[in-house]
């Protein structure tokens, strides 16, 4: 992964202290968009209210869909040893 900052003399400030994608950076920025539309939205504009709704709704879809696909990668790694915490964890 790539580290996105500014550069301050010789030293680099990170973007939000982490390695991010440059799709992390717009997925998260989307998000912002989105909280900030609502608040301002016009309930009267109903193409404005729909935008909001699908943008909620893709959003939405597409945090399922990264959470799940994170939740595999974890799988995965337990059992390839990778993660040594499947036998710590007790699901009694």
């Amino acid at each position: 992964m790539k580290t996105y900052g500014y550069p301050v003399g010789r030293k680099w400030i990170n973007y939000m202290k982490i390695k991010t994608t440059k799709f992390t950076f717009i997925f998260r920025l989307l998000w912002f968009v989105t909280i900030i539309s609502i608040m301002f939205i016009n309930t009267e504009n109903r193409i404005m209210v729909y935008s909001v709704i699908a943008a909620l709704l893709i959003l939405t879809a597409i945090t399922v869909i990264r959470s799940l696909e994170s939740r595999n990668q974890w799988r995965r790694m337990i059992e390839d040893g990778e993660v040594e915490v499947k036998d710590k964890i007790s699901f009694d």
